[in-house]
């Protein structure tokens, strides 16, 4: 349970940041969900697209702060992209 809360902080960190900058997202509620959706399915993702890079990111650090680093990185990028897309697409009219 543990990995996918990282993950969804480290989503609705990079969701927040990217939606933000592209002006979009919904507002911070909805850069927040869509953040962590985005984080917890990179999370959930990535393993079967690229192990080799979540096996990177496991060994940034040594243990287990490692996992939980490469985790909350899995997360800040699935976060972001979705961010970044949430912020192109879901733009306030006005």
């Amino acid at each position: 349970m543990m990995p996918y809360v990282v993950q969804a902080v480290g989503g609705i960190v990079g969701g927040n940041i990217l939606g933000a900058l592209t002006r979009g997202g919904g507002g911070l509620i909805g850069r927040t969900l869509i953040g962590a959706i985005g984080g917890v399915a990179a999370g959930y993702g990535l393993p079967q697209f690229a192990p080799s890079l979540q096996g990177t990111l496991d060994t940034l650090i040594a243990g287990d702060n490692g996992v939980m680093l490469g985790n909350l990185l899995t997360g800040a990028g699935g976060g972001g992209l979705l961010g970044l897309v949430g912020g192109l697409l879901l733009r306030p009219r006005g």
